[in-house]
C-alpha cells in the first residue's frame, strides 16, 4: 500500500510539471495567432491623419488654415471631397489593416498600403446653396486584422470647416429680392402691426409659401415662440403626405410639435427658417408696433411698452423712432442697440394714436407743482400736483417723462394721470405718460403720499414734457409740507368705582384690576380722569352685574390714534351659607326575595301572595325560610305550630322600612288520622307503580267474576273475606 501511494504521488508531479509547460507553448502560439504587437500599443508612437480638400470640378487643391485641431478653408463655389492620409510609425509593413472612413465599406490593406494610400472623406455639394459655413468631422477607424481575429487599433478623426462665400449670394440678398417689400437683415425679419404705416403691412403664411417653388429651391418652415412648428389649418398634411409648401420639412436645429393655426398672420416672435441645398437661415419676426402678440397696433401696446421703458427692458418690435425719422435724428440715437425704448419711442407710439396736426414749439409754458395742504400730521394724506401754466392759448403738452422724488418721512401711494393721458409709475418714482393736448390751466400728474414721520416733507420732481415730438426738458420743481406728530399719550390718570374693593391701587401703567364687590350688588359705575386731555375714553360707565363675573372693558385712544386697554373683572363675593335639611326617603319594599318549606317544593313568585301544602297528619309546624329582597324591611311568620287537623294558615308578614306590609299565605292542610291514604311519600311514587297496582286490580277483579259465574256454589271461597282481607292490607299500608 504504501509503495502504491509513492508511485501515485510521482505521476501526479510529473502531470503538473507537463501541464505549466503546455501553458506557456499555448499562449505563445496564441500571441502568434492573432498577430498581438506590442508596438502597435507603444503610446510614444506616431500615428497621424492629414487631409486637404479639392474641389471635384478641376481637381484643384484649397489651400487650408489650422485652428485649434480644425481645418479651415475658405471657397467660392462647387462640390468638394476632403482626402485624407495616414502616416506614422504605429503601422507595421507587414501588418494588414481594416480601414473604415465613416459609413462607407471597410476596405482592408497592408501597412505598407495604408501608408501610401489617399482615403476619400466627405463630400460637400455648394453647387445649390447660399452662403453658408459648414463644420464637420470625418472620422476613421483602423483596425489590425489576421487570419482569425480583427482587433480595433485606433480611431482619428480630422474635423474641417467650410466658409462658402460668393458676393451676391446670401439669403438676405435672395430673400429681399423675393419679397421685395420685407426686409430680412442680420437674422431680423421686421414688419409692421396692422394700421401703423411704417412699413410693409404683417405677411400672411400663404404669401410667404405662396412665392416658393422648384425653380429657387428654397424651403421654409415657421415656427413659433415655442420653437413648434406652425401648419396652415386647412392644409395641415396628412402623415405621411408632403406639407403645405411642397416639400417635405426638413429637420433642422429648431424643433417641435405642428400647431396648426387658423389664424394665418405672421405673429410677433416667430421664427422663418428658409433652407436651400447645405444652406438654411432663421429669422426671427419682429412684428413692429406690437407687444400683445394679436399682430395689431391699438392702445393695448402703450402700458406694456411705458412699463418696459420704465425698467430698462428690451423691446424690440416697439422701438419705432428711427424706423419712422430715418433721416432726422437718426446719429444721436444710432448707438443705441435695437430693441432700446426712449422718450422719442413712445411719443412716437402716441403720435400714431392721437395724430396732432399742430407740432409747434410752445412759447410761455411753464409748470407750477405745489401741494393741496402746508401742515398735516404723521399718518395723513396729501397730494402734489404738476399743473400746465401758459399765458399763450396755443400751447399745449401730451406728453410727459419723470423722475419723482422725496424725503425719508414721506411714502408715494399712488400716481394719478390726466383723463387725457396714458400713463404709468414703478416703484422707483419714474414715471411716464402720453395722450392728447393738455393746456393752460390742466393738472398733467398728481402723486398721492403718506406723512410716515415729523418734521418737513420734501416732493422734487423733474423730467421732460412733450408737444409730439419736440421734447424738451422742464426745471426741475419742487414742494415742501410740515409734519407733526399727534399725541401718542393714552393714559388713564384715575380709576374708581361706586361699590367694591380693587384688588391693588391705581396705576396708569396696569392695564388688569379685579374689582371684588358684594353677592347682592346689581350694578357698578365705573368712573375716572384722563392724563391727556385730547386723548378719548370708552367704557367708563355704568355695568349691570346679572352674572357673578362681569369683565369691563375700558379704551383709551391718543390723539395720534393709537390705543390702551384697560381690563376690570368685577367680581360678586360668595353667597352666605344656609344649612340645607335633610331628607331622608324610606324604603317602601315589602317583597319576599325567598319563601322556601324545608321537605315541599314551593313555585314562588314574589307577586304570588297564597300557596298551598298539603302534609301528613304528624306534621305539626314547617320549617319555612322567608328573605326580604330589602334588607330593611322586616319578616315576620305566624301560624306556623300546632297545626291541627285539616286547614292551617301560615302568615308571612314583610314590613317594609316606611311601615307598609305585604302578607304571603302558606295554606297547610293537614291529613285525619283516622282516614287509610297513602302517605306523602308513597303518593310521589312513579306513575309507572300506579298504573302496574290498577292493572292488578282489574285483573283480580275479572278472575274473581271468572270464578262468580263459571264454578258451582261450593267449588271455592266467597269473594267478601277476600276483599276484606285486602282492605286491611291497604289500610295498614296507609
Amino acid at each position: 500500500m504504501k509503495k502504491k501511494l509513492m508511485k501515485m504521488t510521482k505521476i501526479f508531479l510529473v502531470l503538473t510539471l507537463i501541464f505549466s509547460q503546455l501553458s506557456s507553448v499555448t499562449k505563445v502560439l496564441a500571441d502568434e495567432i492573432t498577430g498581438n504587437d506590442t508596438e502597435i500599443k507603444d503610446e510614444t508612437k506616431e500615428l497621424v491623419v492629414n487631409g486637404y480638400l479639392m474641389n471635384t470640378f478641376d481637381d484643384s487643391i484649397i489651400d487650408e488654415t489650422e485652428n485649434d485641431g480644425v481645418f479651415e478653408y475658405n471657397v467660392t463655389a462647387g462640390k468638394y471631397r476632403q482626402i485624407l492620409t495616414i502616416s506614422g510609425d504605429k503601422i507595421d509593413d507587414t501588418k494588414s489593416y481594416s480601414v473604415k472612413v465613416n459609413d462607407n465599406d471597410s476596405v482592408v490593406m497592408t501597412g505598407e498600403e495604408l501608408k501610401n494610400a489617399t482615403t476619400e472623406g466627405s463630400e460637400i455639394d455648394l453647387t445649390n446653396s447660399y452662403n453658408t459655413i459648414i463644420e464637420y468631422t470625418d472620422k476613421i477607424v483602423i483596425t489590425e486584422v489576421s487570419e482569425e481575429t480583427e482587433t480595433e487599433a485606433l480611431t482619428l478623426e480630422y474635423k474641417a470647416k467650410i466658409t462658402y462665400e460668393v458676393e451676391g449670394n446670401s439669403f438676405d440678398e435672395a430673400l429681399n429680392a423675393l419679397y421685395e417689400e420685407y426686409v430680412f437683415e442680420n437674422g431680423n425679419f421686421i414688419v409692421n402691426a396692422k394700421e401703423l404705416p411704417l412699413l410693409p403691412t404683417v405677411p400672411t403664411m400663404e404669401y410667404l409659401y405662396s412665392l416658393l417653388n422648384e425653380n429657387n429651391g428654397i424651403k421654409l418652415e415657421v415656427f413659433d415662440k415655442d420653437n413648434n412648428l406652425v401648419t396652415l389649418e386647412e392644409e395641415t398634411p396628412a402623415e405621411g403626405e408632403i406639407s403645405n409648401n411642397g416639400e417635405t420639412p426638413v429637420e433642422g436645429d429648431i424643433s417641435g410639435e405642428d400647431t396648426p393655426v387658423s389664424e394665418t398672420l405672421i405673429k410677433n416672435g416667430y421664427t422663418l427658417k428658409f433652407t436651400k441645398g447645405l444652406s438654411e437661415a432663421s429669422y426671427k419676426v419682429y412684428v413692429m408696433g406690437d407687444i400683445t402678440d394679436d399682430s395689431i397696433f391699438n392702445t393695448d401696446d402703450m402700458i406694456p411698452t411705458m412699463e418696459g421703458y420704465l425698467n430698462g427692458e428690451m423691446i424690440p418690435t416697439m422701438d419705432l423712432y428711427l424706423t419712422s425719422h430715418e433721416t432726422e435724428g437718426k446719429d444721436e440715437y444710432e448707438e443705441d442697440p435695437f430693441g432700446t425704448i426712449t422718450i422719442e419711442d413712445i411719443m412716437t407710439i402716441n403720435g400714431y394714436l392721437n395724430h396732432s396736426e399742430k407740432e409747434r414749439e410752445n412759447t410761455d409754458l411753464n409748470l407750477v407743482f405745489g401741494s393741496d395742504t402746508d401742515e398735516l400730521y404723521v399718518g395723513d394724506t396729501f397730494k402734489v400736483s404738476l399743473v400746465v401754466n401758459s399765458t399763450d392759448l396755443e400751447d399745449y403738452i401730451n406728453g410727459i417723462d419723470g423722475l419723482v422724488t422725496y424725503s425719508d418721512n414721506l411714502k408715494l401711494m399712488n400716481v394719478l394721470f390726466n383723463e387725457n393721458l396714458i400713463g404709468t409709475y414703478n416703484e422707483d418714482g419714474r414715471f411716464v405718460g402720453a395722450g392728447t393736448e393738455l393746456t393752460n390751466g390742466t393738472t398733467v400728474i398728481t402723486f398721492e403720499f403718506m406723512a410716515i414721520n415729523d418734521g418737513e416733507g420734501t416732493v422734487t420732481l423733474n423730467g421732460s414734457v412733450a408737444n409730439d415730438m419736440i421734447i424738451n426738458e422742464f426745471e426741475e420743481v419742487s414742494t415742501s409740507v410740515n409734519i407733526t406728530r399727534k399725541s401718542s399719550i393714552n393714559n388713564l390718570y384715575s380709576l374708581n368705582a361706586s361699590v367694591g374693593t380693587f384688588d391693588t391701587s391705581f396705576d396708569k401703567d396696569v392695564t388688569v384690576y379685579t374689582l371684588t364687590v358684594p353677592y347682592g350688588t346689581k350694578e357698578v359705575i365705573l368712573s375716572g380722569s384722563l392724563e391727556d386731555t385730547l386723548s378719548t375714553v370708552d367704557g367708563l360707565f355704568k355695568y349691570e352685574l346679572t352674572e357673578d363675573k362681569t369683565t369691563a372693558i375700558i379704551t383709551v385712544t391718543a390723539e395720534d390714534g393709537s390705543t390702551k386697554v384697560y381690563t376690570v373683572y368685577i367680581i360678586k363675593e360668595k353667597p352666605p351659607v344656609v344649612p340645607t335639611p335633610v331628607v331622608y326617603y324610606y324604603s317602601s319594599n315589602n317583597y319576599l326575595k325567598t319563601l322556601e318549606a324545608k321537605g315541599y317544593e314551593i313555585k314562588f313568585d314574589r307577586d304570588t301572595l297564597e300557596y298551598e301544602l298539603n302534609v301528613n297528619n304528624d306534621v305539626k309546624s314547617l320549617d319555612i325560610t322567608a328573605i326580604a329582597e330589602d334588607s330593611r324591611s322586616r319578616v315576620e311568620i305566624t301560624g306556623n305550630e300546632n297545626f291541627k287537623t285539616g286547614k292551617n294558615t301560615v302568615i308571612i308578614s314583610v314590613k317594609a322600612e316606611n311601615g307598609d306590609v305585604r302578607e304571603y299565605k302558606l295554606i297547610v292542610n293537614r291529613k285525619n288520622t283516622a282516614t287509610t291514604t297513602l302517605t306523602e311519600e308513597e303518593e310521589s311514587g312513579s306513575t309507572a307503580e300506579k298504573v302496574v297496582i290498577i292493572i292488578l286490580i282489574v285483573l283480580v277483579v275479572l278472575g274473581l267474576l271468572y270464578l262468580i259465574f263459571k264454578k258451582d256454589d261450593d267449588a271455592t271461597p266467597t269473594v267478601k273475606p277476600e276483599n276484606k282481607k285486602n282492605n286491611t292490607k291497604n289500610n295498614s299500608k296507609k
